[in-house]
């Protein structure tokens, strides 16, 4: 008796394993949301730079400016080396793009008080850029929010950092469509 190896996979084997995968998938896109996986994704970008500010600050022990580009939906940080509160020619300086399609926007409620788009208690100007100073002693020099979204008009996909001044302290916040809920970043 001879026995035939085969190898591979028939035809009908493939067609049936592809059907079944797309009737699964069929099930699991519509419940993804990809705007607000999206914001999600940013909300860990931006609270990151906050904290990355202001470890360098208490560190390297030089002031840390981040400042917000809300036309271009990006973030400078400068690393204020001589703690004169400009951009110098010493001073060294990093641009992040936030994630594809988030754009800043409008808070759909006030936050800890604060509202807008990127809102400081006491502002600070930089090349016409917002920005908040992280200091050497790890405090910002100012409170403050930065909204954004990866759809305007989803209010659910509202997210924001909470810069709190005394601490320097970077917290997330999610937009639930009635009420801010701390993020759990």
């Amino acid at each position: 008796m001879h026995m035939s190896r085969r190898s591979g996979f028939s035809m009908l084997e493939l067609l049936s394993t592809m059907t079944i995968m797309a009737i699964i998938a069929g099930m699991a896109i519509p419940r993804m949301d990809l705007a607000r996986a999206r914001s999600d994704a940013a909300l860990r970008q931006v609270t990151m730079l906050c904290i990355q500010a202001q470890r360098t600050a208490l560190t390297r022990q030089y002031n840390v400016i981040l400042s917000v580009d809300q036309v271009n939906s990006r973030i400078r940080l400068v690393e204020d080396r001589n703690n004169s509160g400009t951009f110098d020619a010493g001073d060294r300086a990093v641009w992040t793009a936030l994630e594809s399609g988030i754009r800043f926007v409008a808070t759909p409620t006030a936050l800890d008080g604060l509202s807008g788009t990127v809102s400081f208690v006491k502002p600070k100007l930089l090349d016409t850029y917002q920005s908040v100073i992280f200091r050497r002693n790890g405090a910002a020099s100012s409170d403050g929010v930065v909204v954004f979204s990866a759809k305007a008009s989803d209010v659910g996909a509202a997210r924001a950092v909470l810069i709190t001044q005394s601490t320097g302290r970077a917290d997330g916040y999610k937009y639930t469509g009635t009420a801010w809920v701390r993020a759990g970043v």
